[in-house]
């Protein structure tokens, strides 16, 4: 999470902690592909609209009164509520290592992460009463730039192990959707199938994207949805003959961009974005942290009956 002092954006060159696997690693960014979503309160109006960076004129800041380019062709004067960063960073590593990641992936140097890491007296010991016993260290994903150090039994070991497996298929199934053009299925009606892309979950902060989820974009209203996979069937052009897909919502546009790549102009949205994978991790991590908090609830509960 961004502090209020910091900029809307993070500029080359930059020294940054860049999470890579759950662990924050340091690194220095190389490359920007600037997209600020600014959401705004027009004056005089009791609407807001969000619209990119480059449709605003004044200081990128929470509060600032600036002048606004509206998604109506129009300008106004409003006042900015809200700055998501939605730009693509590419980073270096330590080891000279590249990734391409989201802002929500990056902190500044110095950021409360560093405050929050474990310490020796939140870790566990094999024995207490001999501090010099070593603890069994937990790999890490990128080798010599972080450990966490955890002790458990070989039976909750080999069951952590099948979780991060099942997690990891998930995640590949997920990354493998990205970019493909599928067709949505309802249970409930089947007239109201239609087609739309799968998308990266970071292409729309406002939904949340569950482990057994996709995030799509519908080629009819360029609305996105979250999605069982489940429901999810993917569309060629040699589906799209063989069966009657004519009918189905967004057919042309979905076509069109099988045969160009076209993304249509109204999302405002590259490939690139489309095809990030980087907030995979992250949304796992919030699924975690969410689980933990229910279980915790519950414990209490517990506790008080």
């Amino acid at each position: 999470m961004k502090a209020a002092d910091e900029p809307a954006y993070l500029t080359v060159g930059t020294d940054v902690s860049a999470k890579y696997r759950g662990a924050f690693c340091e690194a220095k960014i190389k490359t920007v592909k600037r997209l600020v979503k600014v959401k705004v309160n027009l004056k005089g109006e009791s609407t807001s609209q969000v619209v990119q960076d480059d449709q605003v004129k004044g200081p990128l800041r929470v509060g600032s009164t600036v002048e606004v380019k509206t998604n109506e062709g129009l300008s106004s004067e409003a006042v900015i509520s809200k700055l998501t960063d939605a730009s693509l960073y590419t980073v270096v590593f330590d080891d000279g290592d590249e990734k391409t990641l989201r802002r929500t992936s990056l902190c500044l140097k110095g950021e409360r992460h560093f405050a929050e890491s474990e310490t020796l007296d939140q870790l566990p010991l094999t024995n207490p009463e001999h501090f010099g016993t070593p603890v069994i260290g937990k790999k890490s994903n990128r080798g010599g730039r972080r450990s966490s150090y955890a002790v458990a039994d070989e039976n909750e070991s080999s069951s952590s192990d099948e979780e991060q497996e099942d997690m990891e298929d998930k995640r590949r199934l997920n990354d493998e959707l990205l970019g493909k053009v599928c067709s949505i299925e309802s249970e409930e009606d089947p007239s109201c199938w239609y087609l739309a892309l799968v998308v990266s979950p970071s292409c729309c902060d406002e939904l949340q994207v569950k482990k057994d989820q996709c995030l799509v974009r519908s080629f009819s209203d360029s609305k996105f949805h979250t999605v069982a996979r489940r429901h999810i069937h993917i569309f060629s052009t040699v589906s799209g003959n063989k069966y009657d897909f004519s009918t189905r919502r967004g057919f042309q546009a979905a076509q069109k961009f099988l045969r160009t790549e076209e993304i249509p102009d109204l999302w405002k949205m590259d490939m690139s974005q489309i095809l990030d994978s980087s907030s995979s991790d992250e949304e796992d991590d919030e699924e975690e942290k969410e689980s933990d908090e229910d279980e915790e609830d519950e414990d209490e509960k517990k506790k008080k009956k």
